[in-house]
């Protein structure tokens, strides 16, 4: 009964539901979430916590088909139209991104077309981020005036908080984590998105078939920390996700020689190992925004008037709505 009833529930998804696949997305999400550094708290770092975070990066598949408001609002941040120069629309570079949704639609206006048709998958990336990190900043004062605050009821109310912040972060970060899995598809990131019939087949055909975790985590690149010491402006973070997707663009014309010569007909060692290194670009970054949101959360204020995170800390001010 237990198999009959997962059959029906991955039958009724809709056609279109499976980008990079349920299983690519998975990968990707779970081995960012097991090799997060140990400077991150332990809330992000638990067995339930990877388990949770590798459970939602498919999410945003799943629920498409919610209604046409929301799939015509959605269905473009998974995606980045680039041409054959190397551009969206011939107007914007991926290493020189507008750095808001606004100054982006007003450049592609030029060119007479929008985010809606060329897609935004950029931005979905950079606001996950931006959300991430609140959420860190939040979690970090939270975690302070849970031993700090004056009563042991400011204290209760604040681990209460805290906890209920925990819960959002991981679902944040695993809504999240589908959008910059997203962008490590190259053909999410072409104007040749599925020219032979092939993105079906190469994200979830092929990897359900052919390609395991263990192929992905061995091309999880090594971890650096950055520790900013100011928070990271929006064109830093513009750069980050230009220079991400500009190497996932460059890998298109790889994908269309692979299926050209056969090789993920065939199953190669190279049609593998080139999905696999696909998805491990995916699991690395994802695992250094992550760390990058908690180091810069640090750089970040909480509360209105916004109160910095570090005078919060080091006792200087309490942020608005919390016991001086």
């Amino acid at each position: 009964m237990k198999r009959l009833l997962a059959a029906l529930l991955v039958a009724a998804l809709p056609a279109n539901a499976l980008a990079w696949g349920t299983t690519g997305h998975t990968y990707i999400s779970r081995v960012a979430a097991e090799n997060l550094p140990d400077t991150l708290p332990p809330f992000v770092r638990t067995p339930d916590a990877t388990d949770l975070i590798a459970f939602l990066g498919p999410e945003e598949d799943r629920i498409k088909g919610a209604g046409r408001s929301w799939d015509d609002d959605n269905d473009p941040a998974h995606f980045l139209d680039v041409d054959d120069s190397g551009m969206v629309a011939g107007v914007v570079k991926l290493d020189a991104l507008p750095e808001s949704m606004e100054a982006y639609a007003a450049a592609l206006a030029k060119a007479g077309t929008d985010p809606y048709k060329q897609g935004f998958v950029p931005y979905a990336i950079m606001d996950g981020f931006e959300r991430v990190r609140k959420d860190f900043a939040i979690w970090r004062v939270d975690d302070y005036l849970a031993v700090n605050a004056r009563t042991d009821d400011a204290k209760a109310r604040f681990a209460r908080e805290r906890a209920w912040r925990e819960s959002l972060a991981l679902r944040d970060i695993g809504d999240w984590s589908h959008f910059v899995g997203d962008g490590s598809q190259p053909l999410h990131v072409t104007v040749h998105y599925n020219d032979n019939r092939l993105h079906s087949r190469f994200e979830s055909a092929f990897v359900n078939a052919h390609v395991t975790i263990d192929d992905v985590r061995k091309h999880l690149a090594p971890y650096a920390a950055s520790n900013p010491h100011a928070l990271l402006s929006q064109r830093d973070i513009a750069a980050i996700v230009g220079g991400y997707l500009r190497g996932t663009a460059q890998a298109v014309s790889r994908t269309y020689e692979l299926d050209k010569n056969g090789a993920f007909a065939q199953a190669s060692p190279d049609a593998v190992d080139f999905t696999a290194a696909q998805l491990g670009r995916g699991a690395s970054m994802l695992r250094d925004l992550i760390a990058l949101a908690w180091e810069d959360s640090l750089n970040d204020s909480v509360g209105y008037p916004p109160v910095p995170v570090r005078d919060v800390l080091a006792g200087k001010v309490a942020p608005s709505g919390a016991p001086d």
